[in-house]
């Protein structure tokens, strides 16, 4: 009798534990497939700038946080803790291992970001001691707006129309590219037509009707 009840336990063990292990295995393969990853999905944070005045300057500097449905959400920076930021010199979620983007993009001069306003401005729009420097906007209907074709160049760092956010690469691409001479040169001498209008826009670079900039 001890033998026949052993022996009955002895298959219910094995069956219990064949059953375990296929069912282990189904739910492994459905973990495998749910677990894979598109890294376009992931979310990612990023330093940026928006052709449009901000607080006390010229344009506006950010921190973008990516969502997973591709949208953003911007904090909007002064211009000495985006320098902050871009240089390491500060931890940010955009920056956490703090490098020197500048550095990294072969930037030898990071005040040149305090240029950026001439991509956009054919003269500077505010009233100043002395005479400051014209900027760049070649746009015979505009002097504060570039042309179609300029716009074609700032395309190139994902910049369309005004309300457009340039960040990440594109961004420390431009940068670098602003320091050149000859990329200057190329970008002041070419075109001369307008963009069309796109109305105004808010603090987030969306654009509102009737709102006051």
């Amino acid at each position: 009798m001890k033998r026949i009840i052993f022996s009955i336990i002895c298959a219910l063990i094995v069956s219990l534990s064949a059953y375990a292990q296929d069912d282990y295995e189904a739910f492994g393969d459905d973990v495998e497939s749910f677990g894979e990853s598109n890294p376009e999905e992931n979310i990612r944070d990023f330093l940026g700038i928006m052709l449009l005045p901000g607080s006390n300057t010229l344009i506006r500097f950010y921190e973008l946080h990516q969502n997973h449905d591709g949208s953003f959400k911007y904090t909007q920076l002064t211009m000495d803790a985006f320098m902050f930021r871009a240089a390491g010199k500060e931890k940010s979620v955009a920056n956490p291992s703090k490098t020197n983007f500048f550095q990294t993009y072969g930037i030898s001069d990071p005040n040149i970001v305090s240029q950026l306003w001439k991509l956009r401005y054919k003269q500077y729009p505010y009233e100043t001691i002395g005479q400051p420097e014209p900027g760049w906007a070649n746009n015979s209907e505009s002097e504060e707006m570039p042309s179609n074709e300029q716009f074609a160049i700032l395309s190139q760092y994902g910049i369309t129309r005004l309300q457009d956010v340039c960040y990440g690469h594109n961004l420390f691409m431009l940068i670098k590219d602003i320091a050149n001479p000859q990329w200057i040169m190329k970008y002041k001498s070419t075109g001369s037509t307008s963009p069309i209008a796109e109305g105004p826009v808010d603090e987030n670079g969306e654009t509102y009707i009737d709102a006051d900039e």
